[in-house]
């Protein structure tokens, strides 16, 4: 069974990454783009292109629809979208905050449809080899988590230096950090935030946030995302037997490049990957009914109640 899609927003992710991981996809159909600006839509080659988002939702032959607008519209397409009956994938974050991250898998239960943040590394076979060693205990308890992603944005137009549309460091790269957190431990975890540091641009959003806390089992847990600092990503999971880190190939950003795994003295290497590809596959296949991994809710809110906590401790 292959899935139609339809895509609400066409820019640089939907444009150069899903509408490729789509139909190169077994089980998935790109059949409808939807954009104020039709041009864009149409460059995306759908069966169908359309020029407002609600004739996209009420088309009948859309059964999932993947939403990548800035961060403010998630909730209010999100929810549209279900009230119609489609099933959807939204970009990360979820949702400005927990309140509208919880109205949104209300609406998905109350109609019977998925809903799926498409926080697409998640998919990757290295980050999932990297669970199997954790819960292997391979290198041990956890006893400290160091996750970081930075690059100098000079985009000062685009949506993420805008605090109405839910900009800044913190919404855009925190999603990552705190999904590796939970995905290696649990979604029962709960944070105790120690410290958290912030520099505020000229727009107003946070162009800078660095956050020390410890879960609620001792675990250390210190993440930096930045839009001002060079150029890095590194997750570092440091066990009472050993640690484990990703050496070769963006630690959350990998696509379609060699990559490494490194569990204290043991380097596991993986081929070029399209985890977009693997996200489409698996929420189709779910979409179908037929047994595949998504990422759960419960992950989910955990990460949007995180990113609350940390706001709240910025001030």
């Amino acid at each position: 069974m292959s899935i139609n899609w339809g895509f609400i927003g066409a820019g640089m992710v939907a444009t150069t990454a899903l509408a490729p991981a789509v139909k190169a996809a077994k089980n998935a159909t790109l059949y409808a783009v939807a954009s104020m600006d039709i041009n864009r839509a149409r460059a995306l080659n759908p069966m169908i292109a359309y020029d407002n988002y609600d004739a996209l939702i009420n088309d009948p032959k859309v059964d999932g629809v993947y939403i990548s607008l800035p961060n403010h519209l998630h909730a209010h397409w999100t929810i549209k979208a279900l009230q119609a009956g489609k099933h959807v994938l939204c970009e990360k974050p979820l949702a400005m905050n927990l309140d509208e991250a919880m109205e949104m898998f209300e609406v998905a239960e109350a109609n019977q449809r998925l809903l799926v943040e498409a926080i697409w590394f998640r998919w990757h076979p290295r980050f999932i080899k990297a669970q199997e060693v954790i819960a292997r205990g391979e290198i041990g308890i956890i006893k400290e988590i160091a996750a970081t992603f930075a690059f100098r944005n000079t985009s000062a137009g685009n949506y993420r230096f805008n605090p109405q549309a839910g900009g800044g460091s913190l919404l855009d790269l925190g999603p990552y950090l705190l999904h590796a957190l939970v995905a290696l431990t649990s979604s029962e975890v709960l944070l105790k935030i120690n410290k958290v540091n912030q520099s505020i641009g000229p727009s107003g959003v946070d162009t800078t946030t660095s956050v020390n806390a410890t879960v609620d089992n001792g675990l250390g847990l210190d993440i930096f995302a930045s839009f001002e600092a060079d150029e890095k990503q590194e997750l570092i999971i440091t066990g009472s037997k050993g640690t484990l880190t990703f050496p070769k190939g963006h630690a959350f950003t990998n696509w379609n490049e060699p990559s490494q795994l490194r569990v204290s003295d043991q380097i596991f290497d993986f081929i070029e990957t399209d985890p977009y590809q693997i996200m489409i596959e698996s929420t189709s296949a779910s979409v179908a009914g037929e047994d595949s991994w998504i990422v759960p809710k419960s992950e989910s809110i955990f990460v949007m109640k995180s990113l609350d906590l940390i706001r709240e401790h910025g001030g």
